[in-house]
């Protein structure tokens, strides 16, 4: 310091020898992170000195989730902790709260961006409204919601409720969230995911379990909350074991690993919110019998008194025999202690409930079937004899006629009973007393085994389910809403239509009906979460959309019918199923916490108590219910599966990952189909330039080629619509059995004579919008006479200008937009060809005389019931017409497994086979001689097979025409798929030839149409 001077002088002599660094400036994602912070601080001001602020408070610090706030926001402040799962009861509170909690917390929230996936629309949207009025503010601040066809945010939002669908999209390095800087955008600006409901098993939440956990080793910052009430975390935490540790495989430093990732084998946060807010009861099916006495007071039920005769003659006479038998030494049933063998379960009233346990039992689930077989050999057959007093006993207790004197007595007991419970009335607080034990008695076994002798228990009655809501409605005070669980529209349609023509619900004064399903649109889905005025009681009728994440908060009884639409697939038959079916016992605990979510609840099951014991615990994964060609696409477009199909990076390998697996199978089928669309290289499966569009598409593959293809062949307007209706829930109702005939007639008329489904839903369509045009009251009046779904219509409406975006953001030019595109409007030549080209293979044939058509599969199929070409006056519902050397085309949109045969649905009757051989397929030809007869010469044909399966014969000089036309028309459809904006300035010979596809196909469908006027 004596030879330099003072510090303060060295430091000045150093700035002076060296020029400061200038100030960097501040990256785009400092920028975005100050912004975030000062808009959380404001947001936050906002919030506390609004004057609800506080009641909403006092309501969130009733909900059981409150309670571990500061436990919650511990670990997530813990950046080690990566995977949290989460369980809580249903109306715990989770899922409004536990966003909140983060977003309150003043280290984790002022920085977070948070992303909350819910698993259908109605739930994104009604959770993301239902926060952000606790957080006295509207939607789209700093709460918002993004589903499909509408959103609601802005530059201020930190906390988004999304679908799995809108997330699987965010992940795209597209997607613009922020693609500054040079970086993909890999969701850079989240930094926690929470995923809600993940015990649904849907394919889009499956696929994002899958792509998180890589993109999670890819993040240090990025943090996943798993949250389900049902899900079983055992399972969940193995799969989830060590994700966000396996870092230190790629880190240098022995210290890093050590310190800051810990052990591979590291298990998730596990965090549990036990309680609910409020009690609710439940009864099941024998319970609901005894209440409402639906089989005593059935008018329809046969000669039941005439049955209760014999039975009582029948049992006297018993009884007069075991006195009998007593005085002889003989054994009898009375004081019978009967056991099962395989539960060691005792205490059954008779002999038949022994056996009808013993039918569902599977030994209580301790022990395997070796086990139980095991036990099962070991008892002696002396063993399962009934112990019986002796006679004498008999004798000296007086058993005789008395006791069945006291068995009538009892059933009076009931009845009177059952008045009772009509008269007392349930306050809403305290229990639901339906003067019912718990445990089964005679008479309740009784009336169960009637009701399913008389009924069949796997179809909703109707009857017995009006009952029900009317007894609802006597015993109870007040006007809590009642929620009903339906499978399925058509089922939520026939109730409501009862409902409408059956007193006194149908009093508008008294009683407002909702129905809820996703085909409804968003404004409409939102009026069953109105309150009505006083005394008016709500009904809402639902299927499982209102299972999860959707609080009614009116509502007090829930009414579950037990069944639900379930699909699934054959990958050996590459066939799907989609029925009715059991639910499974979590989706029955999801709609019983429907009820008391606000208030105590009461739930009615429509299914036995032995039955719930033996519905399946959960719902297998929809992955291993549904085909993979969509995953398949999203995968390579997000860059998750970069390699061939036996390589470990490849899409096979990827959907291996899966919690549950797919069968590989369906993979192999997924990329056959994708392969033979053109979308997919068979060795390396990258995409082609058609793949790339068809992944940017909310449609089905087939579907989206179908609408690519129809720019060639210029229908693009028409394309779209019979795309979204495709894609979507049919607009046809289906009504009573007694309405069925007129509405096929309405369907037919609609129809126009075209013979196919999807032309049918165009001519709707058109209809539809110019009869809106005359108000709402027209159009209400319009969907009720040809019986349409008004709601399933404007669906359809809003899809078309969703799809339009899609590709005009492809380069394609709009599709409502005249010009070459639309060249040809709607004819049906070439609609049909449209429809051919991608729906291809799915092409059905039949010759002369057969009524059955057959697939490229060799299955035997028929049109489906909902088609318009099954109505009996349609050409395709009857014996084949065409000549002996000719074959009738039919294509469809998907192969359905039936109860007895296969079905098509989306169906056109495909009239010319040019569309094949110019469209579809691989062609090959080949020349094929005969020879000479005595009344012909030797010739030469040329034989044209499309994929070696539908073979034609035709001269020499037209097959060469066709593969000339055909290899030019496939060069002009690679041009619009690797560069659509081009599409406008084709190449003089492509475009020529697409030209004289359009003269060909005009030509093909006036020669059918000739033909069918000579025939007639």
């Amino acid at each position: 310091v004596q030879d330099y001077g003072t510090i303060n002088d060295v430091l000045k002599t150093s700035q002076e020898s060296f020029p400061q660094e200038r100030p960097k400036e501040k990256t785009t994602h400092e920028k975005l992170m100050q912004q975030r912070i000062s808009n959380h601080r404001i947001a936050q001001d906002e919030m506390k000195a609004n004057p609800q602020y506080k009641k909403m408070m006092e309501q969130r610090k009733k909900l059981p989730a409150f309670a571990y706030a500061t436990d919650i926001c511990s670990i997530v402040r813990n950046k080690k902790n990566r995977v949290i799962i989460l369980t809580g009861d249903t109306g715990c509170g989770k899922s409004t709260q536990v966003p909140q909690f983060l977003l309150d917390d003043p280290e984790i929230g002022p920085q977070c961006s948070i992303i909350v996936t819910q698993p259908r629309r109605i739930s994104a949207i009604s959770v993301a409204e239902r926060v952000a009025q606790e957080r006295c503010e509207p939607a789209g601040n700093s709460v918002g919601f993004s589903v499909r066809l509408e959103s609601s945010m802005s530059k201020k939002t930190q906390l988004l409720f999304v679908t799995p669908g809108v997330l699987m999209k965010k992940l795209h390095p597209d997607s613009g969230d922020n693609t500054s800087e040079g970086g993909r955008n890999r969701l850079d600006m989240t930094n926690i995911i929470i995923m809600d409901e993940i015990h649904e098993r849907d394919k889009n939440t499956e696929f994002l379990m899958i792509a998180l956990q890589d993109l999670i080793e890819e993040r240090n910052d990025l943090q996943l909350i798993l949250m389900s009430a049902t899900m079983p975390t055992r399972d969940l935490a193995e799969y989830w074991r060590g994700v966000g540790t396996r870092r230190k495989d790629k880190c240098n430093s022995p210290s890093l690993v050590d310190d800051d990732w810990g052990d591979e084998g590291l298990m998730p946060v596990e965090i549990n919110i036990p309680g609910r807010t409020y009690p609710v009861q439940e009864f099941f099916l024998e319970d609901i019998l005894m209440m409402t006495g639906f089989v005593d007071d059935n008018a329809n039920a046969p000669d039941m008194l005439q049955i209760d005769a014999d039975l009582t003659s029948l049992l006297s006479a018993t009884n007069q025999f075991s006195i009998t038998a007593a005085s002889t030494s003989m054994p009898t049933l009375i004081d019978s202690t009967l056991k099962c063998i395989m539960c060691n379960k005792s205490g059954f009233s008779s002999a038949e409930e022994l056996g009808s346990h013993i039918a569902v039992c599977y030994g209580g689930g301790e022990e395997s079937m070796a086990d139980l077989e095991e036990r099962i050999r070991g008892i002696s057959i002396f063993d399962s004899y009934v112990s019986v007093p002796e006679a004498e006993d008999v004798a000296a207790a007086g058993v005789g006629d008395d006791l069945f004197d006291i068995m009538e007595n009892e059933l009076e007991d009931y009845d009177d009973v059952d008045d009772e419970v009509l008269v007392r009335k349930w306050d809403g607080e305290s229990s639901f007393d339906a003067g019912l034990s718990s445990k089964l008695t005679l008479t309740e076994e009784e009336s169960l085994m009637r009701y399913q002798t008389m009924y069949d228990d796997d179809e909703v009655n109707y009857d017995l389910l009006l009952e029900l809501v009317r007894y609802i409605d006597k015993s109870s005070y007040g006007d809590g809403a009642v929620l009903v669980f339906f499978s399925g529209w058509r089922e939520i349609s026939e109730f409501a239509l009862l409902l409408e023509t059956t007193l006194p619900f149908n009093d508008p004064t008294k009683y407002n009906v909702h129905l809820l399903h996703s085909g409804i649109p968003s404004k409409d889905q939102r009026k069953v979460f109105v309150k009505p005025s006083r005394g008016v009681r709500k009904i809402v009728l639902s299927t499982n959309i209102a299972e999860t994440s959707v609080t009614i908060e009116d509502v007090a009884f829930v009414i579950d019918t037990g069944r639900a639409k379930l699909k699934s697939y054959d990958p050996h038959l590459k066939t799907s199923t989609l029925q009715d079916s059991w639910i499974s016992q979590a989706s029955a605990k999801q709609r019983r916490g429907r009820a008391g979510r606000c208030k105590a609840g009461v739930c009615f099951h429509l299914f036995s108590r032995r039955r719930h014991g033996c519905m399946r615990a959960f719902l297998e994964s929809e992955l291993l219910r549904t085909p993979l060609e969509e995953l398949c696409l999203q995968t390579k477009r997000l860059n998750l599966a970069n390699g061939g199909p036996d390589d470990p990076d490849g899409i096979p390998a990827f959907l291996s990952k899966a919690m549950s697996p797919p069968h590989s199978k369906s993979i192999t089928n997924a990329l056959e189909l994708l392969v033979n669309l053109g979308a997919m290289d068979e060795e390396t499966n990258e995409l082609t330039d058609l793949g790339v569009c068809l992944s940017a598409l909310s449609l089905e593959p087939k579907v989206g080629k179908m609408l690519i293809m129809s720019h060639l062949i210029g229908c693009t307007r028409e394309a779209a619509c019979m795309a979204v209706a495709m894609n979507s829930k049919s607009p046809f109702t289906i009504p009573p059995p007694h309405m069925r005939k007129l509405s096929d007639n309405a369907k037919v008329i609609l129809s126009e004579g075209s013979e196919s489904d999807q032309i049918t839903f165009l001519n709707v369509i058109h209809r539809r919008d110019a009869v809106a045009k005359r108000g709402m009251s027209a159009l209400t009046s319009f969907c009720r006479q040809h019986y349409l779904n008004a709601s399933s219509l404007n669906q359809i409406s809003n899809l078309r200008t969703h799809v339009s975006r899609e590709l005009e953001s492809l380069g394609f030019p709009p599709c409502s937009k005249q010009g070459y595109h639309n060249r040809n409007g709607d004819s049906p030549a070439f609609l049909q060809a449209s429809i051919c080209a991608g729906l291809y293979p799915n092409v059905a044939w039949r010759r002369k005389g057969d009524v059955n058509f057959s697939t490229i599969t060799r299955q035997k199929a028929k049109t489906h019931l909902s088609s318009v070409n099954a109505v009996k006056s349609q050409p395709l519902s009857t014996k084949c017409q065409v000549a002996e050397n000719e074959v009738e085309l039919v294509v469809f949109g998907e192969l359905v497994k039936g109860k007895m045969m296969f079905t098509m649905d989306n169906t056109t009757h495909l009239v010319s086979p040019l569309p094949l051989l110019l469209l579809c397929g691989d062609l090959h030809v080949r020349p094929i001689t005969f020879a000479a007869t005595e009344t012909s010469q030797k010739t030469t044909q040329s034989l044209l097979s499309v994929d070696e399966w539908l073979v034609f014969l035709c001269d020499p000089t037209i097959s060469s025409a066709l593969v000339v036309l055909r290899n030019r028309i496939n060069a002009a459809f690679k041009s619009i798929t690797s560069d659509p904006s081009t599409f406008a300035d084709l190449p003089a010979k492509e475009k020529d030839a697409v030209d004289t596809l359009s003269t060909v196909l005009q030509s093909g469908h006036r020669q059918y149409l000739r033909q069918r006027e000579r025939k007639r």
